[in-house]
């Protein structure tokens, strides 16, 4: 089994602001695969946001810890979501990234080396472009990575005072988790029906698909180091074939599909993302709200919450 962390799929967007194709399916005992913190597509620039030959950055901010759909129990994971990251320049054009999350695993919280990255840049006219591939450095005992993310950045100068990056990325995801189910009762109103449903037991679940990822951030500029006001719309989600056991190795039941241990996941989410990025050549401080505005998910509940949080960069 992985170590637990939520995994992704394929989300739809068409436009800036409309998701299609995340059709709900029935309820399934799992939490939400995709992660609704993801370490990428905030504040993604196609600019480098250093000036040396190395940066280091941190984060820490407050997540929703919301219960699983159907069973009264919270979803795997902490409130406070808190990453590293460091950036070094390899080349002119060329960066190498690795971010680190201390993330709630099966053992217990531990620091995890989550991806690893190399990010391109070219320049065209008033334009700035990236392209940015990534990968989860675990090792989950297969042939390649268990997640592989692909992303295309810009950002554009419209006049002096006002700039807008955008983002759009493809991710493949082979990940696991674990979940607690209560005794009985919470089991059956989930939708899923297990061996003994009158023992509590944990839930090992594997996603594998696809994930769609798109950010679009307009800033409004308001001193010669480029601080700036800014407004983002994101989208996230993601379509997985989601196979289920309990710990002791029996296939979980589900009745809509008539099969042992596999279902399928599509979900989605719109965010609304707010702050001000402060810039001075030392430092960079990014303090950001994060509003949920629209959630697509199997059961129609929703279930993400607003984020606060502060990012500081050391330069």
């Amino acid at each position: 089994m992985d170590r637990t962390r939520p995994a992704g799929g394929l989300l739809r967007l068409l436009g800036a602001a409309i998701l299609v194709g995340l059709v709900p399916l029935h309820d399934v005992l799992a939490q939400r695969p995709f992660s609704v913190n993801d370490p990428f597509y905030r504040s993604e620039t196609a600019r480098r946001v250093f000036h040396d030959g190395i940066a280091v950055a941190g984060e820490v901010a407050y997540r929703s810890a919301a219960p699983v759909a159907g069973t009264g129990v919270a979803a795997t994971g902490s409130a406070l979501s808190v990453n590293f990251r460091i950036h070094y320049a390899l080349a002119r054009r060329i960066d190498l990234n690795a971010f680190w999350d201390a993330a709630n695993t099966s053992g217990g919280p531990a620091v995890v080396l989550s991806w690893v990255g190399l990010k391109y840049y070219w320049s065209v006219d008033n334009a700035d472009y990236a392209f940015r591939v990534a990968v989860d450095p675990a090792s989950d005992g297969r042939v390649g990575f268990p997640q592989l993310d692909l992303a295309f950045i810009s950002t554009k100068g419209l006049t002096p005072l006002f700039s807008t990056d955008f983002a759009v990325g493809i991710r493949r995801v082979r990940k696991g988790f674990r979940q607690f189910v209560p005794a009985g009762a919470a089991a059956i109103e989930s939708g899923v029906f297990v061996d003994e449903p009158t023992q509590s037991q944990f839930i090992d679940t594997r996603a594998i698909g696809m994930e769609m990822h798109f950010m679009w951030s307009y800033n409004t500029i308001f001193d010669p180091a480029r601080s700036n006001l800014f407004v983002a719309l994101m989208g996230e989600g993601g379509q997985y074939d989601l196979l289920e056991t309990s710990v002791g190795g029996s296939p979980v039941f589900f009745p809509d599909d008539g099969e042992f241990g596999e279902t399928e996941y599509r979900g989605g989410i719109i965010w609304v993302r707010s702050g001000i990025e402060f810039n001075r050549p030392s430092y960079q401080v990014i303090p950001f709200m994060s509003v949920p505005v629209k959630e697509w998910t199997p059961d129609g509940d929703s279930e993400a919450q607003m984020q606060l949080g502060v990012r500081l960069m050391v330069r």
